[in-house]
């Protein structure tokens, strides 16, 4: 119990209800190449040849940043595009080793394909593609096992597979941790989006990304953990933290490994 238990009263949880499974045709896995989708950022291609996206903020200097979707430039509205491409072609090396470090770290993760492998609650599975008369999936903690009409692996319905043992996993795990603490919780949705593990409204509403379900168990409660401490401090003060460590009592390693698993959520 603790400082917030006095103000909020334990709400019962809302389960969820799985959707009707679709079949879907197979898809090509996404490359590790940038998008213009996530923050509306058009995508431009420096004189060097690497792609960016361009984002005009109040600052006085360009900043670059490696983001899951690739190099992100931050620059202040009165600089020219000349300047922009100057500063790329400047720290072209730096940038070519941080972007071939993240799509190795990706390969590294994950390799969609037959003969490739997934994380599946922290554990490295090599993935095996059959041919059958009948579409299925067969993932545990063991082994990953897809049988398709045609033999050709699907991505789209691995990614399926992973967020209906993720919508009743995930939320379990935060109904559990919100009624140990006395935290008003009031529902539990899964997100796929591809710059956040998770998310807090303030009507207590919790969105946790389904890709958690790739990472250890620890890593996934710390998760849960941060974004349940939302829900009585919408902000990330002293008094969050001392929420955040009560339910996950090795915090500050867990945010530290977290990090090394960001290039899932680009999948």
């Amino acid at each position: 119990m603790g400082f917030w238990t006095a103000l909020f009263s334990p709400a019962p949880g809302v389960g969820l209800v799985p959707p009707p499974r679709k079949l879907r045709a197979p898809r090509t896995p996404r490359q590790p190449a940038l998008s213009d989708s996530s923050g509306g950022e058009k995508v431009r291609r420096s004189s060097s040849g690497i792609d960016y996206r361009l984002q005009r903020v109040r600052r006085k200097s360009i900043g670059l940043v490696i983001t899951t979707e690739g190099l992100l430039i931050r620059a202040p509205n009165w600089t020219p595009l000349y300047e922009i491409d100057a500063a790329i072609v400047e720290r072209q090396a730096w940038i070519s080793k941080a972007l071939a470090k993240q799509r190795a770290r990706r390969e590294q993760l994950v390799a969609y394909r037959d003969g490739g492998h997934i994380l599946f609650r922290g554990n490295k599975l090599k993935v095996e593609v059959r041919q059958g008369l009948f579409e299925s999936i067969d993932l545990t903690e063991r082994h990953c096992i897809a049988t398709t009409l045609d033999g050709a692996f699907n991505a789209e319905a691995l990614d399926d597979e992973i967020k209906r043992i993720a919508r009743q996993a995930l939320t379990e795990i935060a109904l559990e941790m919100a009624a140990r603490a006395s935290l008003p919780l009031k529902s539990v949705t899964l997100s796929s989006a591809r710059t956040m593990w998770g998310s807090c409204t303030s009507e207590g509403r919790v969105r946790l990304n389904f890709r958690l379900l790739q990472l250890a168990p620890e890593l996934m409660r710390h998760v849960v953990a941060h974004e349940l401490a939302h829900l009585v401090e919408f902000n990330h003060s002293k008094r969050f933290w001392a929420i955040v460590e009560a339910l996950d009592p090795n915090t500050k390693a867990h945010k530290r490994a977290i990090k090394g698993y960001a290039v899932l959520l680009e999948l």
